[in-house]
């Protein structure tokens, strides 16, 4: 379909599922700089007049010899790739030090791969003391190594304009994220993964078009059972579509590729743009790899449960991830002390199978059967 005849719900989708495979012939007047992580800032690259690539793997089967099996598919299948040039045309890749895997990835990659990389080692505890001025001076260093790498010196003005428009687009994912309960989980997922794999002014552009179209589409869930989903990069839907074929709808998406990449408050313009763009990323709600305070991330995916009225939770762990893994138990007690049900799904990547299926509809089916017994017992007394 030619680009001037695809409606902006389609374009959206489409970029979804292509996973920034086609951006070559889509995008060819644009070049892009490949992320693995939340926390490299997008509005760094963006100043250099490049796209930010959100790496996903096209299969979790992949095993290059420079990994061992025990790695996670994400870490595996993005250098299976790279090995194969299917990155060859990205400026380069951007590596943040969250897990030991990709800290050892960015040194396999430069190693082995063909392309650039620019590494960054934001804060573990990012209200430490200091850790703002620390991880300012972290994106000042790849902000040099990025100079090195385009041959070019951005302004700050350059720099302030990628902070507008990421807050631009935030504030209309959160529009997306208060239908979120009113849309089909997959349509919701696909939106948002959409916005980390195309240049962002047309991103911006297409949400801009659909928001009316969504709230047209939004109904009320009815008697689905209302879940929170956890867990690290997804890279399709197969996960969301089995939920809502089992009667669940995706009330809370904390996942690096759905809501948690775009949340936290936005950030009022300061007179200096270093600090407003480390301040959005450490204010954002924390992943399994970094903490604000000790029970910080506990404290708001328990919070936000709540206000959602969330029933259940599925943390799903891709193998061999050892942060989400270790999330994965004091988040389902703080959930299960408020009385959210969880399901632990271990995926070798983001596929589900049958096997995932028969345990989510068991776990469907006993929030409902839940839910009725309450009601039944409401009604007696």
């Amino acid at each position: 379909m030619p680009e001037e005849q695809r409606d902006s719900l389609s374009l959206l989708l489409e970029e979804s599922a292509l996973k920034g495979l086609k951006r070559k012939t889509r995008y060819p007047n644009y070049r892009f700089l490949g992320i693995l992580c939340s926390y490299f800032p997008e509005e760094l690259i963006m100043a250099f007049g490049l796209e930010p690539l959100r790496l996903l793997p096209d299969s979790a089967q992949r095993t290059p010899g420079e990994l061992p099996p025990f790695s996670c598919s994400l870490a595996r299948g993005i250098l299976d790739m790279e090995l194969q040039g299917r990155w060859e045309d990205l400026l380069g890749v951007g590596f943040v030090h969250t897990c030991d895997t990709m800290q050892c990835l960015s040194g396999i990659w430069e190693f082995a791969g063909q392309q650039n990389i620019v590494n960054m080692v934001p804060p573990v505890m990012l209200k430490a003391a200091g850790a703002n001025q620390y991880y300012q001076e972290e994106v000042k260093r790849a902000w040099e190594q990025l100079q090195k790498l385009t041959g070019h010196e951005p302004t700050e003005e350059s720099l302030r304009e990628a902070i507008r428009l990421c807050r631009r687009i935030r504030e209309k994912v959160n529009e997306v994220e208060e239908l979120r309960e009113k849309l089909p989980s997959p349509l919701t997922a696909a939106l948002l993964r959409a916005g980390q794999l195309m240049p962002r002014a047309i991103y911006a552009e297409a949400l801009d078009e659909v928001l009316p179209e969504l709230y047209a589409r939004a109904e009320e869930s009815g008697s689905r059972a209302r879940l929170m989903v956890s867990g690290a990069a997804l890279e399709n839907d197969q996960v969301y579509a089995m939920i809502e074929e089992l009667e669940g709808r995706v009330v809370v998406d904390d996942t690096c590729t759905g809501y948690r990449h775009y949340s936290g408050p936005l950030m009022e313009e300061s007179a200096d743009p270093w600090y407003d763009l480390v301040k959005r990323y450490e204010d954002m709600p924390p992943c399994p790899c970094k903490n604000q305070s000790l029970n910080a991330r506990l404290e708001y995916l328990g919070n936000l449960a709540s206000r959602r009225q969330v029933e259940g939770a599925v943390l799903v762990i891709r193998k061999y991830c050892e942060p989400h893994a270790w999330d994965a138990v004091p988040l389902a007690e703080t959930l299960q002390n408020r009385g959210i049900r969880t399901l632990v799904l271990e995926l070798e990547g983001a596929e589900a199978g049958g096997q995932e299926r028969t345990r989510l509809q068991a776990f469907l089916e006993s929030i409902l059967e839940n839910r009725s017994s309450d009601s039944g017992g409401r009604a007696q007394a």
